[in-house]
Order: structure tokens, then C-alpha cells, then sequence
């Protein structure tokens, strides 16, 4: 019967390897010094200084490395965890409404016109927000798997905010929002296209976050070899303790900044980001509400 479990052999073989590394460190020590001409008593007395103190760096270098990688097995373990637990959760509700809805229709507990098409309004939005779930996690695999790095498609600026908007539009028109892009400095500016979900995403939260007939800015501009484009909302603004986990999967922050769906709306947009060589972080406001801020290199977007 084979022996062993995967997991813990996978946190044994750094270890292993370490001391193999050193074997032969230490054999190659007393090779070169028997080749050297070195008396055979001088070896043996080279080997006992050497080797016990070469089995000391191997066990506490490989034992480092050992903790270091449960440690972020464990991190793994957790956030996959909190995935499975938060995406349950987001897709179950969707679900239940679509469902009872579904049924109500079916059993001829409403019928009326205009009943009905407030529930198809309802299942819709149903619908997207399930549609938006599984995209941002078909997009966080994609990251994962290093798509972005292999992508030669290439857009510019102007597309990817147009592509954005016209996303968006739907949501803004329900809150009767202005948003306002000044991009021309930069629009022609290529990039990925993948920055279009980037915008998007720092749109849906800025529109969540800004108030019935609010503005919402959308603006870029290259500076210095690089091109920074900024969304800015009109909400209640981002405390300090919260500027630092608002990147967080799944985290949805306190009441004022919380929302619908899964919290991976801005931790998707910082991975993107990343993964183009660029940086995302969020911008001082005086006057309330939040402005997120992506910067590009020159490399990114004049490739």
C-alpha cells in the first residue's frame, strides 16, 4: 500500500532537496581537498568540522522553507475556503429569487401585466448579477493562469472606456447618473484590452457608490512615459483603516461602502492591473467620496 500524503510530501521535498544540495556541497569539500593532497587524518578531521555544521545550515534553511510553504498553503487553503463559502452565498440568493418568481409565474399566483414585468425586470437583474459573478471568477482563473502575460490583442484607451461605458450604461441610467469622460489627451493610446474590465469594474463600484442623480468622472491622461486613467465617485469617501483592504477578495468594507455581489469586483481590477505591469491605488479626495487611479508604463502601452 502506497504511504505518505501528497500534501505533506510536496512540503517535505524542499527540505530533501536542501540536504541533497548539501550532501554534495560537503562532498565536493572533502573531494577537492583529497585531491588537494590533504593527509587522510586532516580529511577525516575536515569532515567532522564541516559536516555537522553543513547538516545545521541544511536543517534550518530547509525548515524555513518548510514553514514558509505551509504557511502559504495554509493562506491557499483559507481563501479558497472563504471562495467557496462567499460564492455559495452570492450565488444562492440570485438563485432563490429566480426560483420563487419562476414558480409564482408558473402557478398562477401573479398575472397581471404589469406584476409580470416587474418580475421580469427582477429576474433579470437576477440574471446579471450571476452573469457578473461568473465572469469575475472566469477572469481570476485567467489571471491566475497567465493569460494576460501570453495576450498580443491590443486596444486603445478611447475603445477600452467606450466598451466600459456602454457596459455600465444600463446601471447609471437606473440612478440617473452623468458620467462625465475627459480622455482625449490619452485616447489614442494603445493598451490591453483587458483594461476594459478594469474600468468597468471601478465603474459598477463607483455607480454603486455615488448617490440618485450623482456625476461620476472617468479621465486620463499620459504623463512622464505612462498613461493614468482615474475613476472618482460622488459617495461618502473611503476611511483610511479601509484604503488598504478595499483590494481584498471578497472584502465589502462597512455599510456605507458595501454592495451586492461578491467583493471581486476591485480585487480582479488590482490583479489585472499587476499582471500588466501597472498599479492601482486609491487617490486623497478633499471633497468626499473615493478616486481610484491605474497607472500604465511606457512598456504597456507603446509595446
Amino acid at each position: 500500500m502506497s504511504g505518505g500524503h501528497p500534501r505533506r510530501g510536496r512540503r517535505l521535498r524542499p527540505i530533501l532537496l536542501a540536504a541533497a544540495a548539501g550532501i554534495l556541497a560537503g562532498a565536493a569539500a572533502l573531494g577537492s581537498a583529497a585531491l588537494a593532497g590533504m593527509p587522510g587524518k586532516e580529511i577525516a578531521h575536515l569532515a567532522l568540522l564541516v559536516l555537522p555544521a553543513l547538516a545545521l545550515t541544511v536543517a534550518v534553511a530547509g525548515w524555513a522553507t518548510y514553514r514558509d510553504a505551509a504557511a502559504r498553503e495554509r493562506a491557499i487553503d483559507l481563501q479558497r475556503r472563504d471562495l467557496i463559502s462567499v460564492v455559495s452565498h452570492d450565488l444562492r440568493t440570485p438563485l432563490a429569487s429566480l426560483r420563487a418568481m419562476a414558480e409564482a409565474i408558473d402557478e398562477g399566483v401573479v398575472d397581471d401585466p404589469p406584476t409580470l414585468r416587474r418580475y421580469v425586470n427582477e429576474m433579470r437583474g437576477a440574471v446579471d448579477s450571476l452573469v457578473s459573478l461568473v465572469d469575475d471568477l472566469f477572469e481570476l482563473a485567467q489571471v491566475d493562469a497567465g493569460a494576460i502575460e501570453v495576450e498580443t490583442r491590443r486596444a486603445t484607451i478611447a475603445e477600452v472606456v467606450e466598451a466600459a461605458l456602454a457596459a455600465c450604461d444600463g446601471q447609471a441610467s437606473e440612478k440617473r447618473l452623468r458620467i462625465e469622460a475627459r480622455i482625449a489627451e490619452a485616447a489614442e493610446s494603445p493598451c490591453s484590452p483587458r483594461l476594459t474590465r478594469v474600468v468597468q469594474n471601478l465603474l459598477q463600484n463607483a455607480i454603486t457608490h455615488t448617490p440618485t442623480d450623482g456625476t461620476v468622472w472617468v479621465e486620463a491622461h499620459r504623463r512622464r512615459g505612462s498613461v493614468r486613467l482615474t475613476v472618482e465617485d460622488g459617495g461618502s469617501g473611503i476611511p483610511p483603516e479601509a484604503a488598504e483592504r478595499v483590494f481584498q477578495p471578497f472584502w465589502r468594507g462597512d455599510a456605507a461602502r458595501s454592495g451586492d455581489g461578491a467583493g471581486l469586483g476591485l480585487a480582479l481590477a488590482k490583479r489585472i492591473v499587476e499582471s500588466l505591469g501597472g498599479r492601482i491605488e486609491i487617490d486623497p479626495v478633499t471633497a468626499g467620496g473615493a478616486r481610484f487611479a491605474v497607472e500604465l508604463p511606457e512598456r504597456v502601452t507603446n509595446p
